[in-house]
């Protein structure tokens, strides 16, 4: 059985690219018309669902955009104040074609805002034992001056990315939600009936260079030396892209994903150098060489957020035994 928990708070209803996400609820690019019997000079009102999180780009500074898409598509715009949070705008209008030519005008906008938009939830599968999570103090303290001040990652928060996802709406995460508990059925079939037993080594870097690295990681590699686990990343992966959810370009336009899971990564500590040299610690002589073996159990869907005792926000989790 799969489980809900809690939403992203920075979340809104949705007008943008991912047209296919909303199945039961009116299409984000046909405003919602409401006839305004009363108004003697012929106008009507619509609703255009746009979440809140993207009506600053619409107004523009100044309400400079607001203007100029009033005079160019002679309608007029309502904005809701960001207290409202309300996840539509209102727009006048006196013929139909000025009403498709805003519709339009705003979902360019929206779309060209999402893409520059950081990503709010991912999807992963959370690696750990008691074993792991002894060898990352060890490697801490092994790794000593070498990534300073730099740490590693925490035990509760070491995962292997399966995508990320650009969530701004209840619908949008509720969409999300529905799309992993329908792909949910798939996984025995795909994992052979049999659980996930993996072990976490073969230290990493994302780079060529191992005297200037921004992220070191380690591989999962299950014991059986099957594709198990490929096999399961992938075609979730492709899952989330042919709902609309996730686009290759957030994969490096590749279908297939790469498994890996981040042990170091400069960007955590804004304050510490930009890169470490690494070239110690991917020498074979590297004392410690594997983590240490772990089952992986579940599937998650999570915000892109922590708690306070250092785990992701969970939205959805699926077991995967």
């Amino acid at each position: 059985m799969a489980k809900c928990g809690s939403s992203a708070s920075r979340s809104q209803e949705s007008c943008s690219q991912y047209s296919n996400v909303y199945e039961d609820e009116p299409s984000t690019c046909k405003a919602i018309k409401k006839e305004n019997e009363s108004n003697k000079e012929d106008w009507r009102t619509a609703e255009l669902p746009t979440p809140s999180h993207f009506h600053k780009y619409i107004v523009g500074k100044g309400r400079t955009v607001q203007k100029r898409l009033e005079n160019e598509t002679g309608t007029q715009i309502h904005v809701p104040r960001p207290h409202e949070k309300k996840n539509s705008i209102s727009v006048r209008y006196k013929t139909d074609s000025s009403l498709s030519s805003i519709e339009v005008r705003v979902e360019s906008i929206v779309m060209a805002a999402r893409k520059r938009e950081r990503p709010t939830h991912f999807l992963s599968i959370p690696i750990g034992s008691s074993e792991i999570t002894s060898s990352l103090a060890k490697f801490q303290d092994l790794c000593g001056d070498k990534i300073r001040p730099h740490k590693v990652q925490f035990p509760s928060k070491l995962h292997l990315t399966l995508g990320v996802l650009k969530l701004f709406s209840e619908q949008e995460i509720k969409q999300a939600c529905e799309a992993l508990k329908e792909f949910a059925p798939r996984i025995p079939y795909i994992l052979c009936g049999k659980p996930l037993r993996g072990s976490l080594k073969k230290l990493e870097i994302m780079n060529d260079d191992p005297q200037s690295v921004n992220v070191l990681y380690g591989e999962l590699h299950l014991l059986d030396e099957s594709d198990r686990l490929q096999n399961l990343a992938d075609q979730c992966f492709q899952f989330f892209v042919e709902k609309g959810l996730m686009d290759l370009e957030q994969n490096r336009n590749s279908q297939s994903v790469k498994l890996h899971c981040t042990l170091i990564n400069t960007r955590w500590n804004n304050d510490g150098p930009r890169t470490i040299d690494a070239t110690d610690i991917l020498s074979d002589d590297f004392e410690l060489q594997v983590f240490g073996n772990c089952v992986l159990e579940k599937l998650e869907l999570n915000e892109m957020t922590i708690d306070r005792n250092m785990k992701y926000v969970g939205v959805l989790t699926v077991p995967l035994v």
